[in-house]
């Protein structure tokens, strides 16, 4: 979970942790967060993240985006 708190950081929410949940649904994050996150990955892994998976779903909890994260990238 540390790498998905790096890409928090990096995007400049530090306060987001992983105990949260509903990151989108409650306005925690909103689109230009997750539209920072998506490019934070993509840096991080050097790999495109296909359409698919950038869904609210995917981003509301660290859970999410770990899951998300191993599926686009195998």
């Amino acid at each position: 979970m540390q790498d998905i708190k790096e890409l928090f950081v990096a995007i400049g929410k530090p306060n987001v942790d992983e105990n949260m949940q509903n990151l989108l649904s409650d306005g925690i994050i909103d689109s230009m967060d997750v539209i920072m996150l998506v490019v934070e990955i993509e840096k991080r892994y050097k790999k495109p993240l296909k359409s698919e998976f950038i869904i609210n779903e995917c981003f509301e909890s660290f859970e999410t985006i770990a899951a998300m994260i191993d599926k686009a990238m195998q």
